[in-house]
């Protein structure tokens, strides 16, 4: 057995005694089935919320601070779609996500 295979055999093992076998909820679902709307939407929300502090920061920011918070929103956009797919990964190891079995033509 390769090193990688067993690397991959332990992970599964920690994620299933860690209870990655429980039934996913529903935003476990949704972040499985749109993972580039929920890096939009956790992008959007936090854009949303830092807007003020570089808005009414007293110009103590500065535009090196305001690029620092929007770079930030960037990565968490990105960093959660990325949390998505991996949700997605699991719930296809677990059989939960049946989106992607291939059904016959025409069957």
């Amino acid at each position: 057995m390769t090193l990688f295979r067993w690397l991959a055999r332990g992970f599964w093992w920690l994620d299933a005694m860690a209870g990655g076998r429980a039934e996913p909820g529903r935003g476990q679902i949704f972040a499985a089935r749109h993972p580039v709307k929920l890096g939009v939407r956790m992008g959007v929300l936090l854009a949303v919320l830092l807007t003020p502090v570089a808005a009414f920061g007293g110009g103590a920011l500065g535009w090196s601070g305001v690029g620092a918070l929007y770079a930030l929103v960037a990565f968490v956009g990105l960093f959660m779609t990325g949390m998505g797919f991996l949700e997605r990964q699991r719930q296809r190891h677990y059989g939960f996500y049946r989106e992607t079995e291939h059904v016959k033509p025409g069957g």
